[in-house]
């Protein structure tokens, strides 16, 4: 065989790997993209899933239990107005039921609340921030102060404002049970990527860069709800200096 036909068929080789090469790589592409895609779609469907569920006990803790504790609540002030002589400590005793019952009707309501926040429906996202920071403060030992903007509108559809909520409901609940913070911040601004959320506290922090606490349960799940958004979600921490996350979602266009 002359050189020159050596070389041609050298370079045909060649040619013949590179395509191959090429397609193999836009094949692993493709199948990357549809992973992504598909793994998008499950975790879409799984966080409806769960709030579908959500709302279902929402619903029977309002419908359900709140109804019997009123009831109860009633039978028990008519047991009382049917008898007219009491003894003083029966007395307390029924005034201690009866704020009992005030007491855990209370507290079903706070749990319908956080399961499936009706006031997202009614007010948007901004007065359920409003309000989560003020039961936060008023039954954790964290005092939890907020800056949001007045808005005309609604700029988040339904769906992005409950992923907002939920990432500012885990926050919250990582800064009450994990960060001995005293004091937090739910903010939330407009810029040109979006609306911008960011919630900080002066707990003890911890290294940021450390992917093994960085990554905790939480953390993914906030980060993930973010993407669902066609958002982002970051986070800075030091130990000593507390911790921010600034959540950034693409308004209603």
């Amino acid at each position: 065989m002359s050189g020159g036909n050596l070389l041609t068929v050298y370079i045909a080789a060649v040619l013949a790997i590179l395509v191959i090469v090429s397609a193999l790589g836009a094949a692993l592409v493709i199948y990357q993209r549809r992973f992504l895609a598909l793994h998008r779609d499950y975790t879409r469907k799984l966080i409806a899933a769960h709030e579908e569920e959500r709302a279902y006990v929402a619903r029977e803790v309002h419908d359900d239990a709140l109804q019997r504790v009123a009831l109860i609540q009633h039978d028990i002030g008519d047991w009382i107005d049917a008898r007219r002589e009491m003894s003083p400590q029966d007395r307390v005793t029924t005034q201690a039921f009866r704020e009992e019952l005030a007491d855990l009707g209370v507290m079903l309501r706070r749990v319908a609340h956080r399961l499936h926040p009706a006031i997202i429906d009614q007010g948007g996202l901004l007065p359920a921030l409003k309000q989560l920071a003020d039961d936060t403060s008023r039954i954790t030992t964290v005092d939890v102060e907020t800056r949001l903007p007045a808005l005309a509108e609604k700029v988040l559809d339904r769906e992005r404002s409950l992923i907002v909520f939920r990432i500012a409901q885990e926050a919250i609940r990582n800064v009450t049970k994990h960060s001995s913070a005293t004091r937090a911040e739910i903010g939330v601004e407009l810029s040109p990527a979006g609306l911008v959320m960011t919630i900080s506290d002066n707990g003890r922090g911890f290294d940021s860069g450390d992917a093994t606490k960085a990554a905790g349960l939480g953390m993914i799940s906030m980060s993930e709800r973010a993407r669902l958004a066609d958002g982002s979600f970051n986070v800075w921490s030091k130990p000593g200096e507390g911790t921010t996350i600034r959540v950034t979602v693409p308004v209603n266009s």
